[in-house]
């Protein structure tokens, strides 16, 4: 098609390529943007499925009840004509009620109608067995002509009615067949089981702070899905004799360890990216390098990364992740902004989840500590929706030492735990990438981990802790 029906696409890298003879690892950001989106002619065939908790306790407070079939009716709604969908009953077992058996409806003012009454029927009754959810979800699924799936995913409960293991072998087998974003409404889920779905098939997974708004969640959910119309991009790593992968992590907008969907394809590693629509992602690649092999005061190619679309296009500009052996520490120890801001990022989930782990188990001096940390951190890294999040559960003193709140509802520690991989972007990655570090004095030394960043920085990007303000180097 002509280039104005098209979406463009961006793949930019960020490093510093200097590397001390005792580094075993290069750490690089991948910055991949995809705009007009929308340009395509027609949007690409799309299936949505709304998998709905209807155990026995959704019943009470009944407002859940009544807020997931309000929400499910606001989705349906939604749904552009043309697009696949169905409803599934959500037990110790699953159940299609929607159409009433396969294969999914076509939305159009007929089926829309049905579907909304359907729902309206939808009783509280039964178990919570994620799994028969999952697995019912990919055979409607697959023989569905569908280049775009997704599903939503609403429960109130913990998985206590599946087998064991049951969960992790419908996630293997769902991987990379469909999307799926989860919710969890009321204070008795675990949001452990929501992360690992959402996580696993591409997702987001959050707490439902008040019932009313739920309705107006699976609206946005349902229109930014359907909105998403590149059917998949995926990332080509190659490596070198003397480089291989450590890890692969998506790391805006959210945290997500990837290494386990990579897969070799002739020789080379490709990781499929899901489905996108207007949209900037960042990734977090390491390789392991043996800086032994290198020669010293060169560039040496480390290995590439290339942007790929539909069966085999290549779009975007290929990006080489270089090494540079040497001597300097100057050089060598100073990390990359982006690198250090992503590194800030998993340090801050890490403290929000050990608070709240501390919380948990009723040590509020642990959570305190931690939390504190993390407020510290998200404030450096100007993290709005962490501190947010922190806000509902502590009180920050004058001191920035901080006090838990009386009357915590689990639901706000839920929001808080899931919230702890929403990270930040901040433009940085179009800065000219694996340049030496500016001038302006030596390497600022971190106090808590003794590494060093650049004189200007305003924390470690080992460690993640602020430097104080006007402290020598």
């Amino acid at each position: 098609m002509p280039d104005r029906d098209r979406p463009s696409f961006t793949l930019q890298l960020s490093q510093n390529k200097y590397l001390a003879p005792t580094d075993d690892r290069m750490d690089v950001v991948l910055t991949v943007r995809v705009g007009d989106a929308a340009a395509a002619v027609a949007p690409p065939p799309t299936a949505e499925l709304l998998l709905v908790d209807c155990s026995s306790s959704m019943d009470w407070p009944p407002t859940k009840i009544e807020a997931a079939r309000h929400a499910c009716r606001a989705a349906i709604g939604s749904l552009r004509d043309g697009v696949l969908f169905g409803v599934v009953e959500c037990t110790g077992h699953a159940r299609l009620v929607y159409p009433p058996a396969p294969p999914l409806a076509v939305a159009g003012e007929r089926t829309r109608h049905e579907a909304k009454a359907a729902v309206s029927g939808l009783i509280a009754g039964g178990g919570t067995a994620m799994s028969t959810w999952l697995n019912l979800a990919l055979d409607l699924f697959e023989p569905a002509p569908a280049a775009i799936r997704h599903a939503v995913l609403l429960t109130d409960g913990k998985n206590e009615s599946d087998r064991t293991g049951a969960l992790e072998a419908a996630l293997d087998r769902c991987r990379g067949r469909f999307a799926c974003d989860a919710r969890g409404i009321g204070d008795d889920w675990e949001p452990r089981d929501l992360q690992r779905i959402a996580s696993v098939l591409r997702g987001n997974a959050d707490a439902v702070l008040e019932d009313a708004e739920l309705a107006g969640d699976f609206r946005r959910l349902i229109e930014h899905a359907m909105g998403r119309t590149v059917p998949d991009l995926r990332l080509r790593i190659t490596t070198m004799p003397y480089s291989r992968l450590r890890f692969v992590k998506q790391v805006f907008p959210t945290e997500v360890e990837l290494t386990a969907q990579c897969r070799t394809r002739e020789g080379r590693i490709e990781l499929p990216t899901g489905a996108w629509g207007d949209e900037l992602r960042e990734y977090h690649l390491c390789l392991d390098v043996e800086a032994g092999e290198l020669t010293r005061y060169e560039d040496r190619l480390l290995g590439t990364v290339a942007l790929l679309a539909g069966a085999d296009e290549a779009v975007g500009e290929q990006q080489a992740v270089v090494g540079y052996l040497t001597e300097d520490l100057a050089l060598s120890s100073v990390p990359d902004d982006n690198v250090a801001r992503v590194t800030g990022q998993a340090e801050l989930g890490r403290a929000v989840r050990a608070g709240w782990d501390a919380f948990e188990r009723e040590d509020r001096v642990e959570a305190a500590r931690e939390w504190g940390t993390a407020v510290r951190l998200a404030t450096g890294l100007r993290n709005a929706e962490i501190l947010k999040r922190l806000g509902r559960l502590i009180d920050v003193r004058d001191d920035g030492t901080v006090a838990i709140k009386d009357g915590v509802r689990p639901r706000d520690g839920f929001s808080l735990v899931l919230g702890s991989t929403i990270s930040t972007y901040t433009g940085s990655a179009d800065q000219t990438a694996g340049g030496p570090p500016e001038a302006g004095g030596a390497p600022r030394e971190c106090v808590h981990c003794g590494h060093k960043a650049r004189p200007a920085a305003k924390r470690c990007g080992h460690c993640g802790e602020p430097f104080e303000a006007g402290a020598p180097s």
